[in-house]
């Protein structure tokens, strides 16, 4: 018997666990814990540390741990993480690093708008205690700084307007509403009566034709819901408006401090690079947001939002060669989701073009971007760029990691990329809003008096919460609202009650009217050089070319200021170009170089300005071309550019037609086909000093230069034609003055030329030389007949030019 149990104890002995023969130690399972956590087995690292609280409850170090495990494992609890972390902070108070912890908790969104304040409101305190204990801490400078943004942004274009109060007047509106349908013989509340909407439409606005008309409306110390958000017509009626501006500049330096003092503790936190981007963004500190980039190349060289901020910063610098190269960089680092938005063109594009864009993607692009590059100079698209940094901008307002949503799938971000910035940007706070467009009901213990008391309904108190973000364009707006003040706006539309109430949905909905904007306007971009901007005066001559060709010829001048006469050039380095565009957007020629001085014989003077005149000459098919002609000074410190739509004529063979006229400073032949001088133009053997601006003094010859096709030959297979050149003052009156003119003028002298000319060729080539000598200054018209004599058909042309 004695045999048989020891028997028995000696397998329990082999088979039982090691706890049931000797318990561990805290210490122990503290050990056994941590190797598991860094084995990732965390449900054991849990279990191991929950028994080392049950032994020894007064270990914050094990509490820490186990809220670690239930914030950012697999396993996660938060309200166990946030219950340990409790105790732990509870069992030693002055530890910064549970404090950091407690701190990153707080970052979670919470369930509701006061939730999320409640949080904001601990995660700043936090953050003062820690800076007490450590005045360096990377953690708590970065919460500070994230809080002032926060508040900069708030404010930097806020308003509050204590009364504001949409819809307001809900007994005026009712009583004018049902004014209006009375006298029409409808009732709003008849279904089927159509036509209820467009009695009130017509009626509002006969009595809201100008502001003087208010008062029979509504009353005027109050914001009607027709006002539109008009800021002014508020003002005009005395609403009270606060600015809070100045409460964003209070918190800039402030945010500025904190977050730098973050990077000086820790140059690799990564976020702070973001929020200072974010804030130098909406100041506009773009120096100092290129600075603070260079910081972060050296940590950071391979992180693509580095290179997208760079391109960003780059841009609104005026440095556009640095920013193109910043964003070919970052779309080759780009995980393909984000680069799938970068390429993604329905951001600015109509509902139409969407159609075409899903078919092809590459070609309409392709298509989409030639068509909206401003300047063909340049190695990189203006337009382009410009999307890439709006892209960048409104992900780095409006992109909420939180919620995993990009700046740019918002409806702010959305308006952003394909508008840009607004004109005018102004964010409402109402303050407190009462009588909102409902029957209220009014406590008695709020009287001021009769009928004066404090109104409070649900929709008030729904009212308090909301902000508006007011976007005007000038000729459009938008309005956003954010009804739980979460930072999560959306375009306004008005409530159910004001829509039943009888008030004009058209007029206030921003669900609507972006709609319908955005269908009218698919996007906006106005090109601006980054340095002063000339124009540059350009004149476009065709001529019949070889095999079906037309030759083009595209003259301009460039404004030059006081010279040297006596010397060669202007030592200036400058790039021109020249090009020609197809109706699919396609470059068909162009001409580019870089000039290193410019030639002084090339310079025509003028009582106005002196022009450096040049020409490119182009062979291209015929049918509608653009014509582009760009000049760039030094590193973009002056910039010209010129773009015209004109029809390339194709001349045929067998009927009589004529070439554009070709103004000159000077025709003379060439004995070896050769240009006499620097930017002439070379045709029949005759070399053409081309006028780019159609501006002659009075004393100054007019060359004109034509060519003749078609002519008919004589049985000897001559052809004789005459041309007939009249110069006149052209009557810049209108209307009767006009009229009355033309009878009792006796008429201008001007200048006529008729000359006979004979050719061996059906196309010939002619110039003819005016003196203008004894005219008045003035805008003339210049008109050229060529008659064949054999065929006796005939072809004219005219032309303004200007003699000063």
């Amino acid at each position: 018997m004695k045999n048989a149990v020891l028997g028995v104890f000696i397998i329990i002995a082999v088979l039982a666990p090691p706890s049931l023969l000797a318990q561990q130690t805290p210490d122990e399972y503290f050990e056994s814990g941590i190797l598991a956590f860094r084995e990732q087995r965390y449900a054991d690292a849990a279990q191991d540390f929950e028994r080392v609280v049950s032994m020894d409850p007064e270990n914050p170090e094990a509490y820490f741990l186990l809220a670690r495990i239930y914030h950012e494992t697999p396993i996660a609890d938060e309200s166990k993480a946030r219950k340990s972390l409790e105790t732990a902070m509870q069992l030693d108070p002055d530890n910064v690093q549970y404090m950091v912890a407690r701190l990153l908790q707080l970052r979670e969104d919470g369930w509701s708008f006061i939730s999320d304040k409640i949080r904001e409101s601990k995660r700043r305190s936090l953050s003062i205690q820690i800076l007490a204990l450590d005045s360096t801490n990377a953690y708590a400078h970065e919460e500070m700084g994230a809080g002032f943004i926060r508040d900069f942004w708030r404010y930097r274009n806020a308003i509050m307007i204590p009364g504001l109060n949409l819809g307001r007047g809900w007994g005026q509106e009712q009583r004018w509403q049902d004014s209006a349908l009375e006298e029409s013989g409808l009732s709003i509340l008849d279904p089927t009566q159509a036509t209820a909407d467009e009695v009130l439409a017509q009626d509002y606005f006969q009595r809201t034709s100008g502001l003087e008309n208010i008062a029979n409306v509504a009353d005027p110390t109050d914001v009607f819901f027709a006002d539109e958000f008009d800021l002014e017509r508020m003002e005009s009626v005395g609403e009270p408006i606060q600015d809070l501006s100045q409460r964003a500049a209070r918190v800039y330096n402030r945010a500025i401090f904190h977050l730098k003092s973050a990077l000086e503790a820790n140059p690799r936190h990564r976020s702070v690079y973001d929020h200072l981007m974010q804030v130098y963004a909406l100041k506009g500190e773009y120096g100092e947001a290129l600075k603070l980039l260079a910081n972060m190349y050296v940590y950071y060289p391979d992180d693509e939002k580095l290179w997208t901020y760079l391109g960003y910063a780059h841009y609104k610098a005026g440095n556009l060669e640095a920013a193109a190269k910043s964003f070919e960089t970052a779309l080759e680092k780009l995980p393909q989701e984000e680069l799938a938005a970068y390429n993604n063109l329905a951001y600015i594009i109509s509902e139409e073009d969407k159609v075409a864009f899903r078919k092809d993607p590459d070609r309409f692009a392709s298509t989409f971007w030639a068509s909206k590059d401003p300047r063909f100079l340049t190695s990189y698209n203006e337009r382009k760029i410009e999307h890439y940094s709006r892209l960048v901008y409104a992900d780095l307002l409006y992109g909420s990691p939180q919620l995993n949503r990009r700046g740019w799938e918002t409806e702010r971000g959305q308006i952003l990329v394909r508008y840009g910035p607004p004109n005018v940007e102004v964010t409402i706070f109402p303050h407190s809003a009462l009588q909102i467009n409902a029957k209220p009901t009014t406590y008695a213990g709020s009287v001021e008096g009769e009928g004066g008391g404090r109104s409070i309904d649900s929709n008030s108190r729904f009212e308090e919460l909301n902000t508006y973000n007011i976007w005007d364009y000038g000729d459009f707006k938008f309005v956003f609202e954010d009804p739980f003040r979460t930072g999560e706006y959306r375009l306004y539309s008005p409530r159910a009650d004001l829509l039943g109430a009888g008030a004009l949905p058209w007029q206030n909905d921003y669900t609507i009217i972006a709609k319908e904007t955005i269908r009218e306007t698919p996007e906006r971009y106005e090109y601006e050089a980054p340095g002063r901007q000339i124009e540059l005066p350009y004149v476009v001559n065709t001529f019949k070319g070889k095999d079906g060709a037309s030759d083009v010829y595209v003259h301009y001048g460039v404004p030059v200021g006081d010279y040297d006469v006596s010397k060669d050039n202007i030592e200036v380095t400058a790039k021109e170009g020249a090009f020609i565009i197809s109706d699919s957007h396609d470059i068909l020629a162009e001409k580019r170089r870089t000039i290193y001085g410019l030639r002084t014989a090339q310079i025509v003077r003028f009582d106005e300005a002196n022009l450096w005149v040049n020409t490119q000459a182009f062979s291209t098919s015929p049918g509608k071309r653009d014509v582009s002609v760009e000049f760039e000074l030094g590193a973009g410190t002056t910039v010209a550019v010129q773009r015209r739509t004109i029809d390339v004529p194709g001349f045929e063979e067998d009927r009589l037609s004529m070439s554009d006229m070709m103004l000159g400073y000077a025709i003379e032949e060439t004995p070896d086909g050769k240009p006499l001088a620097a930017g002439e133009v070379v045709r029949k053997g005759l070399s053409i000093n081309p006028a780019p601006w159609s501006v002659f003094a009075v004393d100054q010859p007019i060359y004109l230069y034509f060519e003749v096709y078609g002519l008919s030959p004589d049985p000897t297979g001559s052809r004789e034609y005459k041309v007939e050149a009249i110069l006149s003052k052209k009557d810049e009156r209108s209307g009767i003055a006009k009229a009355i003119g033309g009878i009792f003028r006796r008429g201008d002298r001007g200048v006529s030329l008729t000359l006979p000319f004979t050719s061996q060729s059906p196309d010939d080539g002619q110039y003819l030389i005016l003196d203008a000598e004894n005219q008045e200054p003035g805008l003339y018209s210049l008109t050229l007949k060529v008659s064949d004599t054999i065929s006796r058909k005939s072809v004219d042309t005219s032309k303004d030019l200007f003699l000063e």
